[in-house]
């Protein structure tokens, strides 16, 4: 019985391996795919102008930013869609309105694979800081 067990076990893993594998081969730019690595935030009341700057290395025609996500206090009120990337790290400008206390949200992702999340607590002007 120990012996059939065994077996059983070692087709399991055996087929599991081929799945990846083959996974691998048909897909691989979900292995080098990944979400973006870093977004700053900064907003400047006076203007109401919110700065994004989104690093996502390794970016190609193929593999780049493809949309940008604004919240203000949990509601949506802009959503970008991109085509391309031009550098490893890109800044856009958006106006967004909004006062000392709210939130901003914003979300990056990859056209790919993945995405990133940073926060920020609006406060006096030149005085906003991650949360």
């Amino acid at each position: 019985m120990h012996m059939k067990k065994s077996g059983r076990n070692r087709v399991i893993v055996t087929g599991l391996l081929f799945t990846a594998a083959v996974f691998l081969m048909l897909c691989p730019e979900v292995v080098i795919a990944h979400s973006p690595g870093e977004v700053k935030l900064d907003y400047d009341i006076s203007t109401q102008t919110l700065k994004v700057s989104i690093t996502h290395t390794r970016f190609s025609d193929s593999h780049y930013i493809n949309k940008v996500e604004i919240k203000k206090n949990g509601n949506l009120v802009n959503l970008q869609e991109y085509k391309n990337q031009t550098a490893e790290t890109v800044t856009y400008s958006y106006k967004v309105t909004a006062t000392a206390g709210d939130t901003l949200e914003v979300k990056a992702y990859c056209n790919k694979f993945g995405s990133k999340t940073e926060t920020l607590k609006v406060g006096q002007p030149g005085k906003s800081a991650p949360i």
